[in-house]
């Protein structure tokens, strides 16, 4: 199994893979869980009500309220799991026969997994909407809130009504 993306889903399917028995290679551009680790620092975390536990291979317990104990926790776990992590970037996926030739972009030698199943969790890869309006090039602007603090008693405009959007405010 060739699972691309490094993320709470493409980290649980290599868990449950290797539960299974199957050989698998995880695939990943950046690094594990870089979406939550792009959270705001200091973020509260919802996750699932706590009467009931997912059949997932990650599991949140009583410390992953803020981002940072949550990235703790889940990295704890896949080293417990000893999941493994391949760096590479999928920039096509052929079917190969009965298999499927995953193309590395980031390989100078022409570098490809081959698989029987592929996994696709690579979520919105830090691909956020853009409006298309001058200006939004700027340093000044900012597309990821990483700390809270840095914008304390400054004036700031907030665009968008998605969660991402009320949060920060």
């Amino acid at each position: 199994v060739a699972i691309i993306g490094a993320g709470v889903s493409g980290i649980s399917a290599a868990m449950e893979a290797a539960k299974a028995g199957l050989s698998y290679v995880l695939i990943e551009t950046s690094e594990a869980f870089s979406t939550v680790k792009n959270f705001p620092k200091g973020k509260p975390i919802f996750t699932y009500p706590t009467e009931m536990t997912p059949s997932g291979g990650i599991q949140y317990g009583d410390r992953s309220d803020i981002k940072e104990s949550l990235l703790d926790e889940m990295r704890e776990q896949v080293e417990a799991a000893g999941v493994e992590m391949t760096s590479g970037r999928i920039e096509k996926i052929e079917k190969d026969g009965g298999a499927f030739l995953l193309k590395n972009a980031n390989a100078r030698d022409g570098e490809a997994w081959k698989a029987l199943r592929v996994v696709v969790a690579i979520g919105r890869s830090g691909n956020y909407r853009k409006l298309g309006v001058p200006g939004e090039e700027l340093d000044k602007v900012m597309n990821r809130l990483h700390d809270p603090k840095d914008y304390c008693s400054k004036k700031v405009l907030i665009v968008g009504g998605g969660d991402s959007a009320v949060e920060s405010a």
